[in-house]
């Protein structure tokens, strides 16, 4: 099983003129971006090697830009912020680490690829994610601090995402990355 997050970062620069010593501000929130990468993949063992993220940055100046992330073809782990957005400008400035790809695709476009029984949507008002029989290959959509918009929304709802709920708290994007994979985990262990 391979578990692909989609983050939909709607501040994250889509240049590599952020400080890596000033994240959360003039990164556009490249603090949260990072720390999904490290929740994605960092483990006590190593990188998770069945885990994917895809990061839709939306943010200035040259909106929208995806970064993806494939740990099966990762090298290193990033095992801090500074680490992980290294690696991200890196990505920007067009020299991307292994396993790691920036292309020219926004939201839409990227949800439409993928395949419409796979995809999950996590969303306060979700059904709860225990009570969900969890597809092969499933794939997460979250948002940032600030959710998905709207027109996001209309996205994922004509692309048939179900809307699943961690319970009736809101978590961190990176905290909910890191639940999701213990719930993958648990089954994963139980089959």
């Amino acid at each position: 099983m391979v578990r692909t997050f989609i983050l939909k970062s709607s501040e994250g620069r889509t240049a590599p003129d952020f400080s890596i010593k000033s994240l959360a501000g003039s990164g556009g929130r490249m603090d949260l971006v990072a720390r999904c990468v490290i929740a994605a993949f960092a483990t006590p063992r190593g990188i998770r090697k069945d885990a994917v993220l895809s990061i839709v940055l939306e943010g200035p100046p040259n909106p929208p830009i995806t970064v993806t992330i494939d740990g099966r073809e990762l090298n290193r782990m990033f095992i801090s912020e500074v680490e992980a957005a290294g690696a991200l400008r890196d990505a920007l400035s067009g020299r991307p680490p292994k396993g790691v790809r920036v292309e020219r695709k926004g939201f839409e476009r990227l949800i439409r690829e993928m395949p419409r029984e796979s995809l999950y949507y996590l969303h306060e008002n979700g059904e709860e994610i225990g009570r969900v029989k969890i597809g092969k290959d499933p794939i997460f959509v979250l948002g940032d601090q600030k959710g998905i918009d709207e027109r996001g929304e209309r996205v994922l709802d004509e692309a048939g995402a179900r809307r699943v709920s961690l319970g009736p708290i809101s978590y961190l994007a990176s905290h909910c990355i890191v639940i999701i994979n213990n719930e993958l985990d648990q089954i994963i262990v139980g089959e």
